[in-house]
């Protein structure tokens, strides 16, 4: 299942259901555990994905911030053992997910193109 509007992916694992989410405060613990900033963990994420190369400390450190989500104190052992649990290629596929829902496309509403001009008051 997964919140749209928070960005929120929930996942059922061994009988117990955990919350992922990369927002702002789980792209900046995956910055600490990576020391990069995030343009150069997106770069990777595309490299990764395009290449089907997996690089499985990345892998686990996105699944590990995401999951800090629902559990704060869940190491990068615990996000491992979860994803062995679930097998890789469910968690290959939990992290795209949860990539997608913290980064969603922004869709038009429908304007007419140009803004219009400012009216003047007086």
């Amino acid at each position: 299942m997964t919140n749209n509007v928070r960005g929120v992916v929930t996942q059922e694992i061994d009988g117990k259901a955990y919350g992922f989410r990369l927002g702002a405060n789980e792209w900046c613990e995956l910055e600490d555990d990576l020391g990069k900033g995030t343009s150069a963990i997106v770069k990777d994420i595309e490299i990764m994905a395009r290449s089907n190369d997996v690089d499985m400390r990345l892998f686990r450190s996105i699944f590990r911030a995401a999951l800090s989500y629902s559990e704060p104190e869940a190491t990068a052992r615990d996000a491992g053992d979860l994803m062995e649990k679930m097998g890789m290629e469910s968690a290959g596929l939990l992290v795209v997910k949860i990539i997608q829902a913290g980064m969603p496309k922004v869709e038009a509403k429908g304007g007419r193109g140009k803004p219009q001009r400012a009216v003047r008051r007086r």
